[in-house]
C-alpha cells in the first residue's frame, strides 16, 4: 500500500511540475504564396501596327526570269521573357496554275509545277544582318534557318528576303505556282 501512495504522489508532483513550468510560445504563418510561368510570345506584321500569329506576309506574281522580289515583314516579341534564339523553316508546295502552251511544249509533268526547282532565296536579313542563303526553294522545303536575332521583351526586328527567279528559268516553270508556308520558331 505504501508503493502505492507513493508513486500517486510521485505522478501527482510529475503533473504538477509540468502544469507549473511556464514557456513562451509563437507561431508565423505565410499565406497566398504563389508561383507563376513567363509568356513567350512571337508575332509578325507587314507593317508593324499590329502584330500576329498568322498572317499572310507575300503575294509575288507574274515574276519574270531574271527578276529578284524583297520581301519584309517584322517579328515582334510579345512575351516577358527574352528570346535568345529565332529559326525560320519554309514548307513549300508546287503546283501548276494553268499550263500554257509554251509550258506544254517542255514540261514533262503537267500536274506539278516546277517553279520550286529554279525560285532562289538569296538572302535573308535580319536588322541588317546578312545571312546567305543561296538554295532554291525546293531545297530549302522542311529546312530549319537560324536568324541573327535576339529579342527583348517588347522589341522588334525587320525580317527582308530575297528571292531570283535567275534568267535561266524556262518554259517548264511557265505559269507555275508555289504555296509557301513560313513557320518563325523562337526559344529561350
Amino acid at each position: 500500500m505504501r508503493r502505492t501512495i507513493v508513486g500517486i504522489l510521485l505522478l501527482a508532483i510529475l503533473a504538477l511540475a509540468g502544469v507549473a513550468k511556464s514557456h513562451f510560445t509563437d507561431t508565423a504563418i505565410s499565406k497566398g504564396n504563389t508561383v507563376t510561368t513567363a509568356e513567350f510570345d512571337i508575332a509578325i506584321s507587314k507593317d508593324g501596327k499590329r502584330f500576329y500569329n498568322e498572317l499572310k506576309l507575300f503575294d509575288l506574281s507574274n515574276l519574270l526570269p531574271g527578276e529578284k522580289k524583297n520581301v519584309t515583314f517584322l517579328v515582334k516579341n510579345r512575351g516577358t521573357v527574352t528570346m535568345n534564339r529565332l529559326t525560320l523553316t519554309l514548307n513549300v508546295r508546287n503546283y501548276e496554275v494553268k499550263m500554257s502552251p509554251a509550258e506544254k511544249a517542255v514540261d514533262s509533268t503537267p500536274e506539278k509545277g516546277e517553279l520550286g526547282k529554279w525560285l532562289v532565296l538569296k538572302t535573308i536579313s535580319v536588322n541588317g544582318k546578312p545571312v546567305l542563303v543561296n538554295k532554291t526553294l525546293d531545297e530549302l522545303s522542311g529546312k530549319t534557318i537560324s536568324l541573327p536575332v535576339k529579342l527583348k521583351p517588347g522589341e522588334k526586328a525587320e525580317v527582308r528576303m530575297t528571292f531570283d527567279l535567275p534568267v535561266e528559268a524556262g518554259n517548264e516553270c511557265q505559269t507555275d505556282g508555289i504555296d509557301v508556308t513560313l513557320r518563325l520558331d523562337a526559344s529561350q
